[in-house]
């Protein structure tokens, strides 16, 4: 997911609500708390959107034993980490609320840039903690990415884009947002995902959300591709549940 959205921040992939460690208000950081009400909050709103999709809800918490498993593996009982991811957390899910809301408007077009079709051609070896299995990752080689101004197709499944951004990313800013600061969490950087340029155009589709029960994405609810990076004009890199592939527009060799 290169931004909050993903969430990325401490390499965890989806928001839950789940009660930090049980301890008393008086002995954990402010901010965490304040973050993990908010959480609970804006996760409950999510779940209230999904209450006539059985089968998101039930992905969603599927989505949620998983990042529990994740967090407490990376974080421990460390306030920092768990205030970190918490916050990402929180963030995705005011963004999935909003997304879904039914009032919600088209946006700014996907940019000319990445308009076309794409071809998913390898996976980029990343030191990340991944919610997937290198079976699930390598299904992924070989899909079809399209894009429109209006909508974003991977396979068979397409989403309308709400509004899409285009952002410069730095190489030292990104490796802080998607590495965790334990030794045993998740590290990626530019090198590591075959970027030679120190900075980066960032591509990020907002859409409705979208439960995707093709095998190769094993139930996931994230959309393959609405968060890219542009290695150059031919080639983009994205992650699905913190793996990382690169993607050739189609028709290159």
């Amino acid at each position: 997911m290169f931004v909050a959205r993903r969430l990325i921040g401490v390499g965890l992939v989806v928001a839950v609500a789940a009660p930090l460690w049980g301890q008393d208000a008086n002995g954990q950081d402010k901010t965490l708390v304040q973050e993990d009400s908010r959480l609970n909050s804006v996760y409950q709103q999510r779940v209230a959107q999904l209450r006539a999709d059985p089968k998101g809800l039930t992905a969603l918490r599927k989505q949620e034993r998983d990042w529990i498993m994740q967090r407490d593996q990376q974080c421990g009982k460390d306030a920092g980490c768990l205030t970190q991811a918490t916050k990402a957390h929180a963030d995705y899910f005011e963004t999935q609320v909003k997304q879904n809301d039914p009032a919600a408007k088209a946006g700014s077009p996907i940019p000319e840039m990445i308009r076309g079709q794409w071809m998913v051609k390898k996976v980029l070896p990343t030191k990340t903690i991944a919610c997937w299995d290198q079976k699930q990752a390598d299904a992924m080689i070989g899909t079809e990415l399209e894009y429109k101004a209006d909508s974003l197709r991977w396979k068979t499944t397409t989403v309308r884009n709400l509004g899409s951004t285009a952002a410069t990313v730095e190489a030292k800013q990104f490796a802080e947002d998607n590495s965790g600061r334990g030794s045993q969490s998740s590290q990626v950087d530019f090198s590591q995902l075959g970027i030679a340029t120190p900075t980066v155009q960032q591509i990020t589709i907002e859409h409705p959300d979208v439960t995707i029960q093709d095998g190769s994405a094993g139930g996931s609810m994230e959309m393959p591709g609405d968060v890219v990076m542009m290695k150059d004009s031919d080639r983009l890199v994205f992650s699905v549940c913190n793996v990382y592939f690169e993607a050739d527009r189609a028709g290159k060799p």
